[in-house]
């Protein structure tokens, strides 16, 4: 458990998912990401899955307030979900080697945002990803109506932008964008930061 104290003296506590807590986890992801992006089945599998990992965000009554997705991936799959050439991520970082990681989605309540939790959250998974050796990180991030919700926290974590990627969840008809209230049109930027 990695625990975070504001300056105001609140405290909040960073800990992997637990399996009862996946509904919620769900639920959560609905409410900050648009709904059935991340199905209960999706999160479960980071339970068991050792190249994937879903961190909860608990205020000190022991609410859940936050989450981070991150997992192991490779350029290709990189290529695949932005729907770009393989080459913007590969001119990147050339070694053959490498292991990649995708910081796949973060979240805060409303209420909680604006207290640099998402900064917290961003560098403890970073020191995780370097401990594990991965050599380079990605994040796609949502761009709704041109606006990056985290602009301020990618900057304040020293990411280099990559590129846009248009409308890369339209597809998704599953998915419920908060923002379009239906379909994602919703345009992206990519970003990432060597470790």
């Amino acid at each position: 458990m990695y625990t975070i104290t504001l300056e105001n003296g609140m405290r909040f506590y960073l800990r992997p998912l637990k399996k009862e807590e996946i509904e919620e986890a769900s639920f959560l992801s609905d409410e900050c990401v648009g709904k059935n992006l991340y199905p209960k089945e999706e999160i479960a599998e980071t339970l068991n899955d050792q190249e994937k990992f879903f961190y909860l965000l608990k205020n000190e009554k022991d609410e859940t307030i936050g989450y981070i997705y991150y997992f192991l991936t490779n350029e290709e799959e990189m290529a695949k979900y932005s729907k770009l050439d393989i080459n913007v991520f590969r001119e990147v970082y050339s070694n053959s080697d490498k292991k990649v990681g995708k910081i796949q989605s973060v979240g805060i309540k409303r209420e909680y945002r604006g207290n640099e939790l998402a900064v917290e959250m961003m560098q403890f998974i970073l020191k995780e990803m370097k401990k594990a050796d991965i050599d380079i990180t990605f994040i796609v991030c949502w761009k709704p109506g041109g606006i990056l919700p985290l602009g301020k926290t990618l900057a304040k974590c020293q990411f280099n932008y990559l590129t846009e990627a248009k409308k890369i969840w339209y597809d998704d008809k599953e998915l419920i964008c908060p923002h379009c209230k239906g379909r994602c049109r919703c345009d992206a930027e990519i970003y990432y930061k060597l470790l």
